[in-house]
């Protein structure tokens, strides 16, 4: 059978830092040291405690000081992100308004879509001379059912082209 391993120590790989003093009452070596660790987990991988370490240590400034300053970059990625978001949503709701904003100028003359935008009262207005136009286009089914759907949307673009360049000259409003 193979020798059983034991599993590995906290204390394997730690490395301590610190200093020798001799003590000349006993003659002796004493080590006055701390472990030397990248962080609280490193401590507590160890089976040790903040409290382990001396209050006076720097060790213990020292992990406590990197702790803080891993929670504060864990606050500010947060904080990033959240921006980002805000400033995502942000855009989306000013993309939004400006196709409100399009089709309200292409349903209303400005002015009154200016005054609709603010949120004022528009007052319903008479005109005594109006003329409606209701058109349609002989044949449209058949045309339909022989040409593309491009060649029929080029077709309605050309023809709805020509009616807003008319109506643009002749200062018609339309709906």
């Amino acid at each position: 059978q193979p020798p059983v391993r034991a599993a590995p120590s906290p204390a394997e790989g730690l490395e301590l830092k610190g200093q020798m003093v001799f003590c000349p009452e006993s003659d002796s070596i004493l080590f006055v040291g701390s472990p030397f660790l990248d962080g609280l987990d490193g401590l507590t991988s160890r089976g040790l405690f903040i409290s382990d370490i001396p209050q006076h240590d720097a060790t213990r400034d020292v992990i406590l000081v990197g702790e803080q300053a891993r929670a504060q970059d864990g606050l500010r990625r947060r904080m990033d992100k959240l921006k980002s978001s805000i400033e995502e949503g942000n855009r989306a709701v000013d993309k939004e308004r400006e196709k409100n904003v399009s089709l309200l100028h292409l349903i209303f003359p400005p002015d009154i879509a200016k005054r609709l935008w603010l949120g004022e009262s528009i007052d319903a207005q008479t005109d005594d001379d109006v003329t409606m136009l209701f058109s349609d286009i002989v044949g449209f089914t058949s045309i339909c059912s022989t040409a593309t759907p491009m060649m029929v949307i080029d077709m309605l673009q050309d023809l709805y082209s020509q009616f807003d360049m008319l109506c643009g000259q002749l200062d018609v409003y339309k709906v």
